[in-house]
């Protein structure tokens, strides 16, 4: 065993020098003081969740240990830094280093009670065994030390899981370096013990198995072919429904918001002429998977369910009219001058521009063709961006009952619009800020600082339902339905 280690320890140490790139301090002086600029003449909320005082301290304690390092680190020593701002949408993107022919982590893994579980059968191992360690580290250690490379709003941790379930290998090849094999101790669900030393294997692979995952409830969906039900269900980027006719239910699914805001809009009133056609009782709109889009579209969507007119901005605010450190940008929202300074620059306040309305307001009114039935909104950690404002607009509904967990974006603000995109031109890390800060419209004042929005009712995947491949959420809804009939 302990050769075992010795070799691994080794193909680590090797793999992970021979992917990194020198830099010496001069260059990673240079791209600190580009990003301290970025974010101090154009985030924002930069100082919401850290004080001016206290991100000063971190700035300058970094900038005292400046030296000749290698590309990762600089991302690592970055991302130090954005974890105080506590923003989802500031985001850095590593060099590019990964290449497809490379080495991941080969397991699918699902977080439940923030723990580590197997999400296929892979490799002889039972889905639902927990992952004791990867490489002599314990799983809760590899957690923590991964926390720090999804950015979240506020003190979110849904979002930060759900993305790690997602890219595990990617950011645990950041973290520890790039292997080639991995010893790993997991339990059953008997409770006994085992190890087992897998080679790594492409992301292509490991994307493939993905399609697999348990977790996806295929099962549940009666679908045996889980590459067609990932491909229909999963990534399928268009508004679908599925029917329940002895439940009189519909299950409409949004998996994003983003799209061309006319063939949206179109779509989303096809589907609401069947559901009345069908004499739908009950609606589940299932949002857990919905990472944003355009708000537009969660306009077109929430007007068929709504019987008044609704809000969801009630001020934006930028801190500066012009782009900062504009020659690093190399991709940047259009019409500055207009978007920034046209709109913003009447309105004055002590830190910054606030622009007190909501320009899509007038568009908030109810469908002719809204639905009249019982509305369910399904929402989840990967709930973020836009999709979590049409959470809020279910939220502040009292006839709306939002099920599953906190969403991945903020309940009291976000900052999606506006985005600049940047290159450090040392480290060729990328950064991207959105400039604009949205107020969100809320209805309960009582909400902690720093959360998503809540559901009605917390539902929680198991052990048991990941082993089953059952849907927690739509099984119960499926079941009060039943009970209600």
């Amino acid at each position: 065993m302990k050769q075992i280690r010795s070799i691994l320890v080794f193909y680590m140490f090797i793999n992970f020098l021979s992917a990194q790139r020198a830099i010496d301090s001069l260059g990673v002086a240079e791209d600190f003081i580009i990003f301290e600029n970025i974010l101090k003449k154009g985030h924002p909320n930069l100082y919401e969740y850290i004080s001016n005082d206290s991100l000063d301290y971190v700035f300058d304690l970094t900038k005292n240990q400046i030296k000749d390092t290698s590309d990762i680190d600089v991302y690592k020593t970055l991302l130090g830094i954005t974890n105080h701002i506590k923003d989802s949408h500031l985001v850095l993107l590593p060099p590019k280093i990964l290449k497809k022919d490379q080495y991941y982590f080969p397991l699918s893994l699902k977080i439940i009670n923030h723990h580590l579980y197997t999400d296929t059968d892979d490799f002889d191992i039972p889905v639902g065994s927990q992952i004791i360690q990867i490489n002599d580290q314990k799983s809760d250690h590899i957690l923590e030390k991964l926390k720090k490379y999804i950015p979240a709003d506020g003190h979110n941790l849904t979002r930060k899981y759900r993305m790690l379930e997602a890219l595990f290998g990617e950011y645990y090849f950041y973290e520890f370096g790039l292997q080639k094999q991995f010893l790993i101790t997991y339990r059953q669900l008997d409770g006994t013990e085992a190890s087992i030393e897998l080679p790594a294997e492409s992301s292509v692979k490991v994307k493939l198995r993905n399609a697999k995952r348990y977790s996806y409830f295929a099962k549940f969906h009666g679908e045996q072919n889980n590459f067609k039900f990932y491909t229909h269900f999963i990534v399928n980027k268009s508004p679908f429904t599925l029917f329940k006719k002895e439940l009189n239910t519909a299950v409409l699914v949004v998996n994003s918001f983003a799209g061309d805001t006319r063939v949206f809009k179109s779509h989303v009133e096809d589907i609401f002429k069947e559901i009345e056609q069908q004499k739908i009782q009950n609606l589940v709109i299932d949002i857990r998977n919905n990472k944003g889009g355009f708000r537009s579209n969660t306009i077109s969507l929430y007007s068929h369910i709504t019987n008044k007119p609704f809000k969801q901005i009630t001020s934006e605010f930028v801190a500066s009219l012009s782009i900062p450190e504009k020659k690093h940008a190399i991709r940047s929202f259009s019409n500055e001058k207009q978007v920034l300074k046209a709109k913003f620059n009447n309105h004055p306040v002590y830190d910054g521009w606030k622009f007190n309305f909501d320009d899509l307001e007038t568009m908030m009114i109810p469908s002719q063709n809204k639905f009249t039935g019982k509305v369910y909104v399904l929402i989840g950690g990967a709930t973020s961006s836009e999709a979590s404002i049409f959470a809020l607009n279910a939220k502040n509904n009292k006839n709306i009952t939002l099920l599953g967990e906190e969403t991945g974006g903020g309940y009291y603000f976000s900052n999606g619009e506006l985005p600049v995109y940047y290159e450090l031109p040392n480290s060729k890390i990328k950064v991207i800020m959105n400039m604009q800060k949205n107020n969100h419209y809320i209805t309960d004042k009582n909400v902690p600082k720093g959360s998503g929005v809540m559901p009605d009712k917390h539902i929680n995947m198991s052990v048991e339902h990941l082993t089953l491949s059952k849907d927690p959420l739509l099984d119960y809804i499926f079941r009060l339905i039943k009970g209600n009939n």
